[in-house]
């Protein structure tokens, strides 16, 4: 099978700088030149391309139509997206678009996990619990009845970055400031909950595979917060 790993290492293949560039750096850790490796050690015809504005001309190339009007190939999205709010939808809907199969979330669902506050708001309609939050603009707003310390965050960003724990009311304000200033988006701010990190993955679609708990090993941490920086770091896990 043909298979295209997708990434955004390099962003400059965009035709203007438009809307909120994407804040993290790229991790150049290997990960996705071992997924080459394997796909082709399994006998997989394999490319590592960009997910920018030449993503489908590769990919045609790659994987020309099919005389039967059948997919050739699948992408493995790895694509973080370059510029906008809703960066991760970029690369999906393009595929989806071109009639190219691909693994991870749909459009939709990187637009609303992505999306904190939706996120948040999705759960608790569902009667499931999530920690008390504001969404705030300039720091000053009612917190109604909000228990400190909270966690200050950017709404629509990933991986802990601008991750903020905030322990008194008067330091609130400067927190969502920089939230604001830094990522051009509003704040979320949630009570702060102690305990363990733990995730759990789900493979397929209609009848998804529940995957194993992977748990986090935070050291001797005073808090189970992880920054951006700290993620950055290897960290165990078991």
């Amino acid at each position: 099978m043909r298979v295209a790993i997708v990434w955004n290492y390099d962003c400059a293949g965009v035709i203007n700088q438009f809307g909120q560039a994407r804040p993290e750096e790229y991790r150049d850790d290997g990960e996705c030149e071992s997924l080459v490796a394997a796909l082709q050690e399994s006998g997989h015809e394999t490319l590592l391309c960009e997910g920018d504005k030449e993503l489908l001309t590769k990919l045609e190339t790659f994987m020309p139509p099919d005389p039967q009007v059948r997919p050739s190939g699948i992408v493995f999205n790895r694509a973080e997206g370059i510029q906008g709010e809703h960066r991760y939808t970029h690369v999906p809907a393009m595929l989806e678009m071109a009639g190219v199969p691909y693994t991870g979330p749909s459009p939709l669902g990187h637009g609303l996990t992505q999306d904190k506050v939706t996120t948040k708001r999705l759960i608790r309609d569902c009667g499931l619990p999530t920690p008390n939050f504001r969404v705030m603009r300039h720091g000053f707003e009612n917190i109604g009845d909000l228990r400190f310390p909270v966690v200050v965050k950017p709404r629509l960003e990933e991986c802990s970055l601008g991750l903020q724990l905030v322990h008194e009311p008067a330091h609130l304000g400067r927190a969502v400031e920089v939230i604001v200033t830094q990522y051009a988006q509003d704040a979320l701010v949630e009570e702060y909950v102690d305990g363990r990190d733990i995730s759990v993955a789900f493979l397929g679609n209609r009848e998804p595979e529940v995957l194993p708990m992977v748990e986090r090993d935070l050291g001797d941490r005073e808090t189970c917060l992880m920054t951006w920086e700290a993620k950055s770091i290897c960290v165990g896990c078991h």
